[in-house]
């Protein structure tokens, strides 16, 4: 079993999916500063919520070059 199938994985991303619905959210913005601060959390969360199909593509593409 891999990390990604693990139930603190499942619960981390639905925390990473309500932090990104927060982030993005216009109607807390109230400075640039709030807006830079929300556009950093947002990039993280993008990177968090995609590293489970990243590290699919990439495991499929390695299975694909080495075939046994």
């Amino acid at each position: 079993m891999s990390m990604m199938e693990t139930e603190g994985w499942y619960d981390l991303i639905e925390d990473f999916k309500n932090l990104e619905e927060s982030a993005s959210s216009i109607n807390s913005i109230n400075s640039e500063q709030d807006l830079w601060f929300a556009k950093g959390q947002l990039m993280v969360v993008n990177l968090i919520l995609s590293l489970q199909s990243a590290t699919n593509l990439a495991l499929e593409e390695s299975d694909n070059q080495n075939p046994t």
